[in-house]
């Protein structure tokens, strides 16, 4: 497979955000220079990221980084001075650069997340074994983990009868909300493509009695106690009457793919809903709202 390396400068501030979106599109991994706590960020208060996309993806991966950038930069104008350039690689191993990135991760009290190939033993914890794709949701994204501790706090802290996972993905909320004890879960993504993978993950886990469609929150005539959304914050805002529908009243619905900056509008977007909680991570934030009893 020929590779196509993605040169990055950006504000230094914006620096995990994009490299988390570069993820997220579908690098295997992003190498920065200010991202370890130790190691401060260059005089000039800028950073330089690298990611390598394959060749026959890189346009795509260009086009909705430059969409994403500019939603941001309504917000936060720096982004607006991201610079961009692309070289072709020369062959590397990159199986073992994509197994060194994706190890097990311990989420909230009772979940870890791991790849088949490094499945440890954890008592006490449900164990969700993800095989890692071109679909988001492996557990390495803040986003995701945000999103398996809103559902496992609500899980915990009220009767879920029934759940929406709503962009899907990899299928690993999905899972989650089986594993969990939900009797009904319902999961949809708009893209068909990533609805195999999701249903080998389900399979996997235990969880195939989740349903798995293809099509958007609009789609949905039933509505849920629980429905997560993990997506970036342009669909959140754009596709917020519809998710609004399928939350039944006395419902909750988790909202991810959002950075500090986009919270506020994102939580304007729905106001027939009260916030009950924020989970932060690095730049990212997780919306809890509940949807008002009739």
């Amino acid at each position: 497979m020929d590779w196509i390396a993605l040169r990055l400068d950006v504000p230094a501030t914006l620096a995990d955000a994009v490299a988390n979106f570069l993820v997220e599109v579908g690098a295997p991994g992003v190498v920065t220079d200010v991202r370890e706590a130790d190691r401060p960020a260059r005089a000039d208060g800028r950073a330089g990221l690298e990611a390598h996309v394959p060749r026959e993806r890189h346009p795509a991966v260009v086009a909705a980084l430059e969409r994403w950038l500019a939603s941001v930069a309504r917000l936060a104008p720096e982004a607006a001075s991201v610079s961009l350039t692309s070289d072709d690689l020369p062959p590397v191993d990159w199986e073992a650069g994509f197994r060194r990135h994706h190890r097990p991760v311990a989420v909230g009290r009772t979940l870890l997340v791991a790849p088949p190939w490094d499945v440890p033993a954890a008592p006490g914890r449900q164990v969700l074994v993800i095989e890692p794709g071109m679909a988001f949701g492996t557990g390495q994204h803040a986003t995701t983990r945000g999103c398996l501790e809103a559902i496992e706090a609500a899980v915990a802290e009220e009767t879920v009868r029934a759940a929406l996972d709503v962009g899907t993905g990899s299928g690993v909320l999905a899972a989650a909300l089986v594993r969990l004890g939900v009797p009904r879960v319902v999961a949809l993504d708009t893209d068909a493509a990533v609805l195999p993978l999701a249903r080998t993950n389900l399979a996997r886990n235990g969880a195939g009695r989740a349903l798995l469609f293809a099509g958007s929150a609009a789609a949905v005539r039933t509505r849920f106690d629980l429905v997560v959304a993990n997506l970036l914050a342009d669909a959140l805002v754009r596709e917020a009457p519809a998710l609004a529908r399928t939350v039944a009243p006395g419902g909750r619905l988790v909202l991810s793919g959002i950075l500090d900056v986009q919270a506020a509008e994102v939580e304007r977007a729905y106001p027939t809903f009260r916030r009950l909680a924020t989970h932060a991570e690095d730049a990212w934030r997780t919306l809890v709202l509940a949807r008002e009893p009739r």
